[in-house]
């Protein structure tokens, strides 16, 4: 294979998934608005909701946001009251942030809506077809360089 066809596989990836990203996105969009919500904002409740009490370092490892990002994510979860940050009881000097009653009330009460919007989106994908996916995204993923500490 020459470099211009290898260069050109490349940018047709790049391009795929941004694409499907790009597409699932917009599929969503109306589901997370009609709940009130964005989808990093329910990343993090869906997060919280599964994990616990979180740092807000823990939640950047775990969730799809940048650091600005989830400051801004968690200031707006905060002041809707669906999460709240408190002292960690181990290390007294450290913050989590936890869910409030009313986040884990608005996880119990989205979490069958975003599974039915799921289930609709995914609907003309086989199962072994969706299997084949996430299997190939999953290596893919194992294979890209991590980045650093510093963000670069």
């Amino acid at each position: 294979m020459t470099q211009d066809n290898r260069n050109r596989e490349n940018q047709t990836l790049v391009l795929a998934l941004l694409r499907s990203h790009q597409r699932f996105m917009r599929a969503m969009g109306p589901v997370f608005r009609s709940a009130g919500l964005t989808a990093p904002q329910w990343d993090v409740l869906e997060t919280l909701g599964t994990k616990g009490a979180l740092s807000v370092n823990q939640l950047m490892q775990l969730t799809l946001s940048t650091s600005g990002n989830l400051d801004v994510v968690v200031k707006n979860l905060i002041q809707a009251g669906l999460a709240e940050k408190t002292v960690d009881e181990k290390d007294r000097r450290a913050r989590v942030l936890r869910l409030t009653e009313a986040g884990r009330a608005k996880v119990a009460e989205f979490m069958p809506v975003h599974n039915q919007a799921l289930e609709q989106v995914f609907s003309g994908i086989s199962r072994q077809e969706q299997r084949q996916t996430i299997t190939a995204l999953n290596q893919l993923r194992r294979k890209l360089p991590q980045p650093q500490k510093d963000g670069t």
